[in-house]
């Protein structure tokens, strides 16, 4: 089976921005961005089937962002456990010394791969690309805490909880790009590949934009009814799995 989807990486962003252009025609919002395939452990695992050998980066938006203890209201869903950082001033090239305000984030995922099953070849990653990450939302935190990017602890635990179960304990040491760990690492990444894409996109990384960061954890699939809970360094974000009645 011939498979329709994005040929090439530049391609899978084409398709990525496609969406953009028709979400915002219908009023929506970009607010910041979502920084994912990040870990060096994570590509080697995934490289013949993402074909993917660097991270890569999606938007958020203004209609996906819900509080603390909400119901999430997804079908296929899939939640990780994220770190979340909101700028407050972002001046200069040296992304460490932008002061920001930090927070444990429940992502939202919409699992499943509906493409051909040639597309297990080295493929996947452009259908990851091109449905914006496979991000669907954000579930925020009540508290945040303020303080440089360089500053954000690294080496304190962010675990995932699934009905009072921990299902993952990580440390932001774990996550490192180009010999830089941590949010530091991932957000430089993100600013100089927007500058090199050369769309201007890096101009929304500005005050009161969001982003997420990433953490060396995984996407667990979450069955409804079902509770979720992330923590770092003394800040929790919940949620409840629900599934979307039909009218």
């Amino acid at each position: 089976m011939e498979s329709h989807g994005p040929n090439s990486v530049d391609e899978a962003y084409q398709l990525q921005r496609a969406l953009r252009t028709f979400r915002e025609n219908r009023g929506e919002k970009v607010v910041g961005f979502k920084i994912g395939y990040t870990s060096a452990a994570i590509r080697r695992r995934g490289a013949k089937i993402m074909g993917l050998t660097e991270s890569v980066h999606g938007y958020l938006w203004n209609t996906e962002s819900h509080e603390n203890g909400s119901k999430v209201d997804y079908r296929r869903l899939g939640i990780e456990g994220e770190l979340g950082v909101r700028l407050i001033s972002a001046c200069g090239d040296d992304v460490s010394m932008w002061e920001v305000e930090f927070e444990p984030i429940i992502e939202i995922h919409m699992l499943g791969w509906d493409g051909p099953s040639e597309d297990d070849q080295g493929r996947r990653g452009l259908e990851l690309i091109g449905t914006n990450c496979i991000h669907a939302g954000v579930v925020h935190c009540n508290e945040k805490k303020r303080c440089l990017l360089g500053e954000i602890p690294l080496d304190v635990p962010m675990t995932v909880w699934i009905d009072d179960v921990q299902v993952e304990k990580v440390k932001l040491t774990e996550l490192e790009i180009e010999h830089i760990a941590g949010p530091v690492g991932t957000i430089s990444w993100l600013l100089r590949t927007l500058e090199i894409e050369n769309r201007g996109d890096e101009a929304l990384l500005t005050s009161g934009a969001i982003v997420i960061c990433s953490t060396p954890g995984d996407v667990y699939p979450v069955p409804p009814g079902t509770g979720v809970k992330v923590e770092f360094d003394g800040l929790s974000t919940t949620c409840t799995a629900t599934i979307r009645q039909e009218k």
